[in-house]
């Protein structure tokens, strides 16, 4: 291809379509910062058991997990956009009915219906996400996560603040829901661009190469599952015990505590804002294995911190180094095949590592103590850098005209 061919300007469809995935990922984030940041309403509302409170926490992550695993089908018999925009609208339809739920009879129907949209949600915008940035021939996908991992810090301060106030929980939700609706229904005909392709079915004149992707394979998914099962853990753990690690082993404040996920976030948040521009500059190779191996330093050192700076220290550089995996495990399950439905199958994995995470930590530091138990993520973040090449495989083409200068790393 020549040059002037791959450095022409980008579509509007196109850019327009990323406008709209921006919007879907900051509603995405919101509405679930939203729901779990008041949980003690909920809690106190139901009168419920640190248990109860415990089963609904883990239902979340597995209904959305379970949900994910039938996205990818689901999407290629109904229009992936219109599947998109009502799973979206159904989750704010949960989070009101949460909100105003006044039994376990209204409770739980829209917990449920709150954990299937949102997995429907999650692998449907990702596996548009990759698609567009098939389409664009550039790497977009860290920014979407930087959209996200905003929305989640700004959805927490906002729920925070309706606590402040005297805000009920319904006209919470609601308020919100009919906010984060209005732009998600303005831009949904955008995302018409960022199309995923029907499976085809193999014929005659099929190479194996072409039947191998019609048949979209699990084994090369739970090979980048396993990257994105131990990243998910990391941040599952951070975000579940980080605040008790330092608290309850390092000796410090509960003001203090609570900057380790703060650290973790905020690193998180300020790298995949500038992530995609750096992967455009030096290739996704260079980033992944760079970024494995910040993790690894960051996790190390919130295992033999002994005092609490140093603890927060290595949970900021565990969000700096984490922050590129997750995208980009996407965008390498979207090499896998056309359809998508290995995007929607690799999602689940994200499930599976959160849960793991929240789940295992306690137990083992129960066993042993909190320190030992975080030597789990320290070995995870030594999978991430060693099974770093599965979510990157062979430079790119556009990798290779990014270092010669053909395409701008600022379309």
């Amino acid at each position: 291809m020549e040059a002037t061919e791959m450095a022409s300007p980008i579509p509007t469809t196109l850019k327009r379509a990323r406008a709209g995935l921006f919007v879907v990922f900051l509603a995405q984030g919101a509405g679930f910062a939203l729901l779990v940041s008041r949980m003690p309403t909920i809690k106190d509302r139901f009168s419920l058991s640190d248990s109860d409170l415990s089963l609904l926490t883990v239902a979340l992550p597995l209904l959305a997990g379970i949900a994910t695993l039938v996205t990818g089908s689901l999407a290629h018999r109904i229009n992936s956009q219109v599947l998109l925009r009502v799973a979206i609208l159904l989750e704010y339809l949960a989070l009101v009915t949460i909100g105003y739920a006044d039994t376990l009879a209204v409770l739980l129907p829209g917990w449920v219906l709150m954990g299937v949209a949102f997995g429907t949600v999650d692998a449907t915008m990702n596996m548009k996400g990759v698609a567009l940035q098939q389409s664009y021939g550039c790497s977009i996908m860290v920014g979407f996560y930087a959209v996200y991992s905003l929305a989640g810090i700004v959805g927490a301060l906002a729920a925070s603040a309706s606590v402040a106030s005297g805000l009920s929980l319904g006209l919470f939700l609601t308020g919100a829901a009919v906010v984060l609706a209005i732009p998600l229904l303005a831009t949904g005909p955008w995302l018409a661009a960022a199309r995923i392709q029907r499976p085809t079915e193999p014929t005659t004149t099929t190479t194996p190469t072409d039947a191998q992707r019609n048949r979209v394979p699990w084994l090369p998914v739970v090979s980048i599952g396993v990257v994105l099962t131990s990243a998910y853990f990391i941040e599952s753990s951070a975000s579940s015990w980080g605040a008790v690690y330092v608290h309850d082993t390092i000796g410090s404040t509960q003001a203090v505590a609570a900057l380790a996920f703060a650290g973790y976030s905020a690193a998180m948040l300020l790298e995949r804002v500038g992530a995609d521009v750096v992967i455009r500059r030096l290739g996704a190779p260079t980033v992944v294995r760079s970024s494995a191996l910040i993790a690894l330093v960051g996790t190390a050192l919130v295992v033999i911190a002994p005092v609490a700076p140093v603890a927060i220290l290595g949970f900021a550089l565990a969000g700096l180094g984490l922050c590129v995996i997750a995208p980009l495990a996407f965008a390498a399950a979207g090499r896998l095949d056309d359809s998508g439905v290995s995007v929607a199958r690799a999602n689940s994995f994200t499930y599976v590592g959160f849960l793991l995470g929240a789940g295992l930590i306690g137990p083992i530091a129960d066993l042993s103590s909190m320190r030992i138990a975080y030597v789990v993520p320290l070995v995870l973040s030594a999978v991430v850098l060693l099974n770093a090449r599965r979510i990157v495989g062979p430079t790119a083409a556009h990798d290779v005209a990014m270092r010669d200068g053909v395409l701008s790393p600022w379309k």
